[in-house]
């Protein structure tokens, strides 16, 4: 773990096994309501991965939205797939290098 990068004291992680069931909308939706009463709020989505087409907001762009940060620090943007499948393997469908969970957790930033 990179040492200069402390994590907050309080996290709140939203979690689950399937796609489209609404963890982002809950994170988001629980982002505003923190804010609204005067906490400091970041987010952080290690990888995403969408449609190409898709005409609706990423992840990143929903949940930057709601907590007023930039979306490229809420999802570093080379681990951003446009190709709609788990970021594993969108990474690896596109060519891209792979990745592991220690590689995430090193690269998640905090404010």
């Amino acid at each position: 773990m990179n040492r200069l990068n402390i994590r907050p004291t309080t996290l709140i992680v939203v979690s689950g096994t399937g796609t489209e069931v609404g963890k982002t909308w809950v994170a988001a939706a629980l982002a505003r309501g923190l804010r609204i009463r005067g906490l400091t709020v970041a987010a952080r989505k290690p990888a995403q991965s969408f449609a190409a087409d898709d005409p609706h907001p990423s992840d990143a762009d929903v949940l930057g939205l709601a907590t007023g940060e930039e979306p490229g620090t809420i999802c570093p943007p080379h681990r951003s797939y446009s190709l709609a499948m788990a970021p594993p393997m969108a990474a690896d469908a596109l060519g891209r290098s792979p990745f592991t969970i220690a590689d995430l957790a090193d690269e998640t930033v905090w404010p």
